[in-house]
């Protein structure tokens, strides 16, 4: 891990209040440039964390929230998986490996539970980043949307 950084799970909506403070800084920019607010972050993290079988961590420096990862269990024929939802790391503290560490705690955490498979989807600018710890895109496997 990071020199001074650590990883602990999330434990309270209060700790999601904290990421939701982060969440426009990291989304806000390159390569996304949305247009999050902190009280559209909170109702999203919140509505993550209501979710059964959610499971977070955030990243701490200095007791600083700098980075979350979040998402669920759900059944699946061949056992559990984990939908990971989210992983976002502060403006000032992304390309630090941040992220990278909290993939790496997320997954030994999961393991320990018998969880085989996490599932994620994401945008193209990020794909490099989940393929170096350990990701690949499925085959036959698209995103779909539909917008009014």
């Amino acid at each position: 891990m990071n020199h001074n950084i650590i990883i602990v799970k999330i434990t309270s909506v209060q700790t999601l209040e904290r990421c939701a403070a982060i969440y426009p800084s990291a989304y806000n920019t390159e390569p996304w440039n949305d247009n999050w607010t902190y009280t559209t972050a909170l109702a999203l993290l919140t509505c993550y964390y209501n979710t059964p079988e959610f499971r977070g961590w955030v990243a701490l420096q200095d007791g600083k929230i700098i980075g979350c990862a979040i998402g669920n269990i759900e059944p699946y024929y061949s056992g559990d998986i984990f939908i990971l939802k989210e992983v976002f790391v502060a403006a000032e503290a992304q390309n630090l490996g941040v992220g990278r560490d909290l993939l790496a705690t997320m997954k030994e955490n999961l393991e320990t539970i018998n969880i085989k498979m996490i599932i994620l989807s994401t945008r193209t600018p990020i794909i490099d980043f989940y393929s170096k710890s350990g990701f690949k895109v499925m085959d036959d496997v698209s995103t779909m949307v539909y917008a009014y």
